[in-house]
Order: structure tokens, then sequence, then C-alpha cells
């Protein structure tokens, strides 16, 4: 009689066993949808609508740049004195003259700056330049700056009662403070560039 208590007893062990080692049907497939649903991470929380941004304010307008005569204007800058395109309206170059003798006769005033110290190679630093000096180089850039070829290529010194420092000469308008036009010492090199002496007429 005990043994065979004891045999039901291991049984309904083994049948315990048995049963939580092989899952019904049911089971299998409710496993199976729960391992294939996406699990949500634990710090995944509903997504809430963010409220609309205000809207931007208007962008200040831009500072003002000074225009430069002769360069070009960029197209990021506002045009210059309220024209509709992005570039200086150029202003209108001084007419050719025919000859520059005329023009560069008054640059003789600069002889003490372009012939100081000429004979010893111009060691030492000249005196600045004359008021006459720098008025005749200015008047000279503003009515003929083509004729400012002739001084940078030495013919001034046809002028003057001593060898010309052609170094002094070419630093002769930064020096009176006179802005050479945009293109002048490209005009130099291209031409024309009008003769130092008017062509004698012909005769009648």
């Amino acid at each position: 009689m005990a043994s065979s208590k004891v045999t039901i007893a291991i049984l309904l062990i083994l049948a315990a066993v048995a049963a939580t080692l092989h899952p019904s049907s049911a089971a299998r497939v409710q496993l199976a949808e729960e391992e294939a649903a996406p699990q949500a991470p634990s710090f995944w929380r509903p997504r809430v609508p963010l409220p609309p941004l205000p809207p931007l304010p208007p962008l200040p307008p831009l500072p003002s740049f000074p225009c430069i005569p002769g360069l070009p204007r960029p197209r990021f800058l506002p045009p210059c004195n309220g024209s509709s395109s992005g570039t200086t309206p150029a202003a209108p170059a001084p007419p050719q003259p025919a000859e520059c003798g005329t023009s560069v006769s008054p640059l003789t005033a600069c002889a003490d700056f372009l012939t100081f110290n000429a004979t010893a190679g111009g060691r030492h630093m000249p005196a600045p330049p004359a008021a006459a000096c720098c008025d005749a180089v200015k008047a000279l850039v503003k009515d003929a700056p083509v004729c400012l070829c002739h001084v940078m290529n030495g013919d001034l010194a046809k002028l003057l009662p001593a060898p010309m420092l052609r170094l002094r000469a070419m630093a002769l308008p930064r020096v009176c403070g006179a802005a050479v036009p945009f293109g002048t010492f490209r005009q130099c090199i291209r031409g024309p560039v009008p003769p130092m002496d008017a062509a004698p007429a012909p005769p009648s």
C-alpha cells in the first residue's frame, strides 16, 4: 500500500514537470507572438506635439558700405547711389589729350623731390614734395591721368634740370595722396598713350 502511494506521488511529480516542459499549442503560439512583437524601449514615451514656434523678427538692413570709384561692386552688397544694378556706376573718364607735354610740364615743381641727391644714388631720404608739386600731380591725375605714363617711363626727366630717380617718380602720386584711376597703368602698357609733343601740322 505504501509503495503504491509512493508510485502515485512520483507519477504526479513527473506529470507536473512534463506540463512545464511541454506547454500546450495555444501557449506556444502566444509565446511566439509575444517574441515577434517589437519591444518598446523602457524610456519610450508617447510623442507630445510641440507648440508652434513664434514668427522670426525681420532682419535688420545691411550696413552701408562705401563705394570705391573704379572698382566693381560685389553682388552681395547693396547697390550704390540707389541704382538697381549691383555694380558701381563708373565715373566718366576724362577726354584723351592730344599731347601730354602741356599736362606734364607743371611737374617741374617736383624737381627737388625727384632729383634730390641723384648723383649719389639717392641714398638719403628726400624732403617731402612741395605743395605746388602735389597740386600739379593731383591736377594731372584728375585731368589727364594717361599722361602719368610719361612720368613712369622717364620722359619727365627731359624737363628736369638734373637726372630723375625713377622710383621716386613712381611713388610721387602715392606721396601726394593722389588716387590714380583704375586701369591707368594697364593703359601705359597696352596703349594708346598720347605723345609728349603734339604732332606738327602738315604744311599747307
